[in-house]
């Protein structure tokens, strides 16, 4: 008859407060994709990650104030590797090809973003793209130093999210995506040799 003593439970390891953090939002982004935004609560995401929900609320007021970190997390991580084709962007030979490209490969940003419908989530969305509106308009102007109509970069940077938006959910393979870069390259370019002032 075996006598011996049953192991403990091995005691939950106490996770510092910066993993932590990292914990709650990374799991929260896999709710948020996979379940949409509007359907996930802070119980849910503590339920997720075994952990109480006081211990979500320590750390976040609410979904909506989780959500915000993420994409900022997010399209800060996109702006550093955008700003190196962005410093160079006059000197390529296909300039808004390469920046839908690397839009495209924003998988978890742009994940991110479709992810909720609600009020509250969309203007969320249009302040993300309008923070990348702003970055690009401080970066790129347009061949040879001409004035920009004011709606141009709007329109551009709407044009991309939707492109890339469409690459993701279409599941377009590397061909058709770079098909789908040439095209909106060629349709930009087209239209800023259409804003140039003609000749005076």
């Amino acid at each position: 008859m075996d006598m011996s003593v049953p192991a403990s439970p091995t005691p939950r390891r106490r996770l510092p407060s910066a993993d932590r953090r990292q914990q709650i939002l990374g799991g929260s982004e896999r709710l948020f994709t996979t379940q949409g935004f509007e359907a996930v609560s802070m119980g849910d995401i503590a339920a997720h990650l075994n952990i109480s929900r006081p211990t979500v609320y320590a750390y976040f007021t609410s979904t909506a104030d989780i959500l915000g970190e993420l994409l900022d997390l997010r399209l800060t991580e996109f702006e550093e590797r955008l700003a190196p084709l962005l410093r160079d962007l006059n000197a390529q030979p296909r300039p808004f090809a390469t920046i839908l490209s690397q839009l495209i490969e924003e998988r978890p940003l742009l994940t991110l973003l479709q992810s909720g419908s609600g009020p509250a989530f969309t203007e969320r969305r249009l302040a993300v793209f309008h923070d990348l509106e702003t970055r690009l308009q401080h970066h790129v102007a347009p061949p040879g130093g001409r004035g920009r109509t004011p709606y141009l970069l709007t329109c551009l940077t709407l044009l991309l999210q939707a492109t890339a938006t469409h690459a993701i959910t279409a599941n377009l393979g590397p061909a058709q995506v770079a098909a789908l870069a040439d095209t909106l390259d060629r349709f930009v370019q087209a239209g800023l040799q259409g804003t140039a002032p003609g000749p005076t």
